[in-house]
């Protein structure tokens, strides 16, 4: 009766353990890409942004994504790609209005996603 106890309160630890450090480490994760979201989004607005600024943040993402895929779906991770990618294309295009909606909303998609793997009431129930 012990050992069954003190299994389960063994594993109740773990769990809540692996879903604290999943929490962190999405939020940490998404948290940098997003700051270099915004620094690009800053030049697309002053209409400043050349290729390589939007090229260094997906070297960033690939760089991300790659411990991403353990914890979230490739759903996620593809419709980030495509959204940069656009991105990425209208500034090469010099279409920084363009450019700047495809930002804003890569923006939304990395203060969604880390919200979608918190640890909150929504989410446990």
């Amino acid at each position: 009766m012990v050992k069954t106890v003190l299994s389960v309160l063994l594993t109740f630890a773990l769990l809540a353990g692996a879903a604290i450090f999943e929490t962190v480490y999405v939020t940490a994760q998404f948290a940098e890409v997003r700051q270099a979201l915004q620094t690009l989004e800053g030049k697309v607005r002053e209409e400043t942004a050349v290729p390589d600024d939007s090229q260094a943040v997906q070297t960033l993402w690939e760089n991300k994504k790659k411990n991403l895929h353990a914890v979230i779906p490739h759903g996620d991770i593809s419709y980030i790609d495509y959204w940069l990618g656009e991105a990425d294309g209208c500034i090469e295009a010099g279409l920084y209005e363009d450019a700047l909606a495809k930002i804003e909303v890569l923006l939304v998609i990395c203060r969604q996603i880390p919200q979608t793997y918190a640890i909150t009431f929504e989410n446990i129930f």
